[in-house]
């Protein structure tokens, strides 16, 4: 079963959606399935992916109100990468939620019964506390802070942690604080790095230690529906998130077992059939990895490219989500 992360922050204008997109984006070329979800009514997320808010469906919204089935809502970006989109029409319904009983949990209750179809699901939450980012909390087995070097940012810190412990004790015992990415960073200001250290300080273990700098690429990617990696695979937002996705991945279970899962396969394989599935890897290089081997020829970085390549093989000929969902002795 997948891991559903919430990024939150209850301030506008912190690279929220940014990261999400570009997450759930990262995740799905290294053969992830991933479910991006629009939680923000204001359709930042749908529109970063490419979508017309004023013309696409509003996918959430109907699952809401029981009025699709997921198969129709969803919105298929390519075969790993699928997006609940959202838009203005959601706020419709937001009084709605609040008379009713269950209104925190709508949300875990349209994701239940897709969960072991994806890897990871993630949520890009709206920049406030209320209804829609409760849902997601209660939908969430993790979430992450995205925090800029700023001052109000930092103050949003505080009420959104009570937050969580009070949707751990009394919604969502399972939920758990995975940690804190800082974007926007330019650290030749000495605001940047006093920030840097009081969070540090605060969050010793759950600081990430990749963070995002200011790039204008991510600007002109958002703006043209696009991931960085699909506008510039070689500028430094691209390399930033692809070291955040990667240093989140290291702490991830469902990554680790799955990597294990498919090198046990391959050395169980004879060299013929192995040598095989190498020729097949370098033959289906992604364009992004394609861009990535163009211009660095270090070893490590063929190696985890063709790494990807091989898996996504694997996963053909030994599924993953069978033996998953199989009964273990």
């Amino acid at each position: 079963m997948g891991r559903v992360i919430s990024f939150i922050i209850q301030k506008g204008g912190c690279g929220k959606t940014t990261t999400t997109v570009n997450t759930a984006s990262y995740l799905a070329l290294q053969g992830y399935r991933v479910l991006a979800v629009d939680m923000d009514p204001q359709g930042n997320l749908t529109q970063h992916f490419g979508y017309d808010t004023e013309s696409t469906d509003n996918g959430l919204m109907h699952l809401f109100l029981n009025q699709k089935s997921f198969g129709q809502a969803v919105l298929k970006r390519d075969e790993n990468l699928h997006v609940l989109s959202n838009n203005i029409d959601m706020t419709a319904i937001e009084f709605t939620l609040y008379k009713s009983l269950t209104r925190e949990y709508v949300l875990r209750d349209v994701l239940q019964p897709v969960m072991a179809d994806y890897d990871f699901i993630l949520i890009d939450c709206p920049p406030n506390l209320g209804i829609f980012s409760m849902n997601a909390l209660v939908a969430s087995t993790d979430f992450i802070l995205v925090v800029s070097p700023e001052f109000f940012p930092m103050r949003a810190i505080k009420p959104l942690y009570d937050t969580f412990l009070m949707v751990k004790n009394k919604l969502n015992h399972t939920l758990q604080f995975k940690g804190v990415v800082m974007t926007m960073c330019d650290f030749r200001t000495r605001h940047a790095q006093e920030i840097r250290k009081i969070l540090e300080k605060n969050f010793p273990h759950k600081l990430y230690k990749s963070y995002i700098r200011n790039n204008v690429a991510l600007k002109e990617a958002s703006s043209l529906g696009k991931s960085i990696f699909e506008y510039d695979p070689r500028s430094i937002g691209a390399f930033d998130y692809q070291s955040f996705v990667e240093e989140f991945l290291r702490d991830n279970e469902t990554a680790r077992h799955k990597r294990a899962y498919y090198e046990s396969h391959f050395h169980r394989l004879s060299p013929g059939e192995q040598q095989e599935i190498i020729h097949f890897a370098r033959q289906n290089l992604s364009n992004y990895n394609r861009e990535r081997l163009d211009s660095v020829d270090e070893e490590p970085i063929l190696k985890e490219a063709l790494l990807i390549e091989r898996n996504k093989i694997l996963e053909k000929l030994f599924p993953y989500r069978q033996y998953a969902a199989s009964p273990k002795e």
